[in-house]
This record gives C-alpha cells, structure tokens and sequence, in this order.
C-alpha cells in the first residue's frame, strides 16, 4: 500500500494490503509517528523565542576601502561606503555576515562589479535551513500567514544599527561591533533609511506591527527611521499556503550613503496543530479500517 498526502486530504494509493501482512502495523506506527513529529515541530515553532533577546540583523555602512583577501585583494572595495545588511554570529569568534553586498566577478584584471553576492538569501544558503516560518496569525493577523520569532535562526527579524551594539560592556558584543578590523562600525550619521521592495512573490506582503501593509509592490519604499536611532520589525502575511520570496534594496533618503546590494528573504508556510491533528486521526482511522478489512 502507498500512502498519499494531498492537497485534499489523505488518499491511498496502488494495491490492497494483503491479508495478514505483518508489516501492516508497522506502517500505520510509521505514518502516526511521522505526523505527529511534524506536529511537535509546528508546536515548538510557536514557543516563545528563548535566547534570541540580542537582534540578529543590523543595518549598516561598509568602512573597507579596499579588499583585503581573495582572488581581488587589492582592488577597490564596490561596497565601500554603502549601506549593507548584516547578520550578527555571536558563536565563537563573533563576527558579522554581509548579506547581498556588492561583488566582483570575473577575472581580477577585468572584473565587473554585481549589485549583490552569492549570500543573498535569508536563511543564508551555506545553513542548509529551510525558508523561515509562516505561522497561522492571531488577533489583527487572524487569517493569514504571519512571520514570528520562533526560536528559529534567523526568525527574529528585527533590525537596528550597528551603532546600538556599542551601548552594551559585553565583551562579546564588543568583539562584534570591532570585527573584521572596525569594517561595519561607523554611524549612519543622519542617513534617512528606508527598504526599498524590488520583488515579492504573489500572495505575499509587508506590514507593519499593527497589520498595515507598508510594502505590498515592486518598488515601493517604505521609511525605516534617521541615522542610528532606529528599531523596525516587519511582519511578512501570507494569504494562503506555500512558499514565498522577496527582494529588497536599503537606500539612504539623504544620499549620505550608497544604496545596499540586493538581498532576498524566504518564507514557507507551517500549518496549524489542530490540522496536523486531524490528519493524525484521520489516518489513524484510515489505516486501522485497511487493516480490519484484510
């Protein structure tokens, strides 16, 4: 017998179970343990973000005038003096990621200069994790999608400036403010931030904490906050189930600073409890009826 999963409901599929076939149970414990894996999953998705108090992303400017490592160390930096998300890794030598930053390619005689890089995407591809969770909404969200904090990396999506991180005597925040030579720790000055969107998949948008769209087309652009005295948390609300993307560019208002490469977030996704439950039963019926009748 062959188990399906579809948009309907479960199914099965192919030929009878044959009678007294041993491996029966085995099949019905295999597909109830499977679903209701998935719903301790679902469930721990929706647990209080626990340790992720410290923001993960920051905004802020690329001091490097030139490359330092590489197949162009020694060339000109095409990031320098732009704006530029970043990922903070606090684990061991803590140190920031840029994300979607200005490239070169090509051969280093003749390179040519790429409006992003290869880790472009949130989750960070080199992870290996799957795009962050759409949990189903509540309160002014009821009926869509709505991003969380987790407990998920990377699903506290909160962002703030560099410049924050030096309020903190930590040690280890720091060490992250002065990675990489000093090369993300200049203020943003008067910088008059806003997120550009450049593309967003169909049933996806951005809102606000209060539920107000802020970014729902290509182009829109939405004011972020002046200089280092900023906190903005988007909620991205989908309308129904699947997997969705979105593009985006930082630019400064005020022209202190250089747009930002381009950067994309993934979504997918995660369905409620209660309908992992119901498949659960639903299943669980479904295959002891198969059973009774061989």
């Amino acid at each position: 017998m062959v188990l399906q999963v579809s948009r309907v409901g479960l199914v099965c599929a192919g030929n009878k179970i044959r009678e007294k076939s041993p491996k029966s149970p085995f099949i019905a414990v295999s597909f109830i343990l499977s679903l209701s894996f998935a719903l301790v999953t679902v469930a721990k998705a929706e647990e209080p973000a626990i340790g992720q108090s410290l923001p993960e992303f920051y905004i802020g400017v690329d001091n490097q005038i030139t490359l330092t490592r590489g197949i162009y160390e020694g060339l000109a930096n095409p990031n320098y003096n732009r704006l530029s998300l970043l990922v903070a890794h606090r684990e061991g030598n803590p140190h920031f990621h840029g994300i979607g930053t200005y490239s070169y390619s090509g051969p280093s005689g003749n390179p040519v200069v790429n409006p992003t890089n290869s880790n472009n995407r949130i989750p960070e591809t080199s992870t290996g994790l799957p795009p962050l969770s759409l949990i189903a909404g509540k309160g002014i969200f009821q009926n869509s999608f709505v991003s969380a904090a987790t407990g998920e990396e990377y699903s506290n999506l909160l962002m703030q400036s560099v410049a924050t991180i030096n309020n903190s005597s930590d040690l280890g925040e720091q060490a992250l403010f002065n990675s990489s030579g000093g090369r993300w720790n200049r203020s943003l000055g008067n910088a008059n931030l806003s997120l550009q969107l450049l593309e967003i998949s169909d049933g996806l948008t951005v809102a606000n904490s209060l539920g107000q769209t802020i970014l729902a087309n290509a182009g829109d652009i939405y004011a972020i906050g002046t200089g280092d005295n900023f906190s903005f948390l988007p909620k991205f609300l989908a309308s129904r189930p699947g997997k969705y993307s979105a593009s985006f560019k930082l630019v400064d208002l005020s022209l202190s600073w250089g747009e930002s490469g381009i950067f994309n977030l993934d979504f997918q996704t995660v369905p409620e409890p209660s309908t992992l439950i119901s498949l659960i039963l639903f299943g669980s019926i479904l295959l002891t009826r198969s059973s009774s009748k061989n």
